[in-house]
């Protein structure tokens, strides 16, 4: 091997670097951090349950019964019984065959996974973006103009996808987990839809959503010194790119929140004419979900 090769993976094997503070979360209101909303995994670091949540109606989203996370590809088989002691049933996958490749569920028996991509990835345009990371090819500009751009997509182009898996998430009657790769841009979309259609209001689903950061903060770090660190050899990359595909920001989810409210005229709108919930049906999923 050579020296430059080996002093590279040394570097890569220890570093981490400080994260700029609009992306660093370093605490959370007591309504939204109980003790048994995060759920702790060795390298499942953004998995957690979404109950516990205040409605606009007074009702409270029950605990135990959606959760949300990152990838579950490196669950190890000694944490197998905890996952199991969540009765989680089903779990829906909403990565790419490409992310998939390589990285798949690793899930005690019983558990079903479904494949459930929001988006197509048939061209690996997932794959190019990273390619153009490390060749620096992009820069946080570009970087903030994809991911809002992927964000306001994902309600409209990619509306029909989504009323799928948002259907199929919500008819289960058994604890039910939904991820994607890093948990936090899919999976936050989906879950800021869930809590609208259970009448959470906006503010505390904004909260919820930028828990990624908080969550995430010390995977984040590392991937960046990692990036950092890989300098050494890739020059050219942006690490101010990075840190935006590596974290969340209030302004994607406000573009979701923006594009439901001009194009559909709303999110009551939206939910009853997009995602196919009437009042009725409504109901009877806050009946469901929610005491």
């Amino acid at each position: 091997m050579k020296k430059i090769h080996f002093i590279f993976l040394l570097l890569l094997a220890s570093c981490t670097a400080k994260l700029p503070q609009q992306y660093v979360t370093k605490t959370l209101p007591d309504s939204l951090l109980p003790a048994r909303r995060h759920v702790a995994f060795e390298n499942e670091v953004n998995f957690r349950d979404l109950g516990g949540f205040k409605t606009t109606e007074g009702r409270t989203l029950k605990w135990g019964k959606i959760y949300r996370s990152d990838n579950l590809s490196e669950l190890k088989t000694s944490e197998f019984p905890k996952f199991e002691d969540l009765h989680i049933k089903t779990v829906f996958d909403l990565r790419t065959n490409q992310e998939i490749e390589g990285k798949e569920d690793h899930l005690p028996a019983g558990v079903t996974h479904l494949h459930t991509p929001t988006v197509a990835d048939e061209a690996g345009q997932i794959a190019g973006l990273k390619k153009r990371v490390i060749d620096g090819g992009l820069d946080e500009a570009e970087a903030r103009k994809i991911t809002t751009d992927f964000y306001k997509d994902a309600v409209s182009v990619n509306v029909d996808s989504l009323r799928g898996i948002i259907h199929r998430i919500l008819d289960q009657n058994e604890p039910v987990l939904y991820h994607c790769s890093a948990g936090k841009d899919r999976t936050g979309i989906v879950s800021a839809l869930i809590l609208s259609i259970l009448h959470v209001d906006r503010e505390t689903i904004m909260k919820e959503y930028l828990m990624s950061n908080y969550y995430r903060a010390e995977k984040n770090s590392r991937t960046l010194g990692k990036a950092k660190a890989g300098k050494i050899i890739k020059r050219k990359m942006d690490l101010d790119a990075i840190t935006v595909l590596i974290t969340v920001d209030e302004s994607f989810m406000q573009a979701v929140f923006d594009t439901i409210d001009q194009r559909y005229g709303g999110m009551d709108n939206f939910i009853k004419n997009q995602l196919g919930y009437d009042a009725t049906a409504r109901s009877e999923l806050v009946l469901k979900y929610t005491d």
